[in-house]
Parts: C-alpha cells; structure tokens; sequence
C-alpha cells in the first residue's frame, strides 16, 4: 500500500470512529488504540495528523451551521493524540 493511500485509509478510520463518538456511541477506547498504533509507526504520526486537519477544514466549510461540531471536536482531539507523539 502507499504511503499517501494509507494515511488516508488511517484518517478515514479515526473519522469512522469520531462518527461512533457523534452519533453517542463508545468510541474513546478504539481513538486511543489506533492512535497508539499510529504513533509506534515513525513518521506517521504527522502525516496523519495533517490529513485529519484538512479533513476538519472540509467538515467546516461543508457545515457552516455547526451540526458536526462534536465530530470535529474528536477529530481535533485525535490530532493532539497523534501530536504527542
């Protein structure tokens, strides 16, 4: 698999799992579980990060009332995750 196609498999995981989170399901366990698996990958981390950030944008442009608002605040919660590697 490429590098590009799965940081983008990766961030449209956590973006499966945010949407457990939105729609009130458990999802803090399986966000910390693939974050550290993403961490222990040098490098990764990062990119992934920054494809989580450009997914944020797109969530807001396409969502000026705010409806995705909880989504977005796990996303950005993944990406400080991802950061503190």
């Amino acid at each position: 698999m490429s590098d590009n196609r799965e940081i983008l498999d990766l961030a449209n995981r956590f973006e499966s799992i945010a949407t457990d989170g939105f729609e009130g399901r458990p999802y803090r366990p399986a966000l910390a579980a693939l974050a550290s698996r993403v961490r222990e990958r040098p490098g990764m981390a990062p990119r992934v990060a920054h494809a989580l950030g450009i997914m944020i944008q797109l969530i807001g442009e396409s969502d000026p009332e705010g409806r995705f608002a909880a989504k977005v605040a796990i996303l950005r919660d993944t990406m400080g995750m991802l950061s503190d590697a």
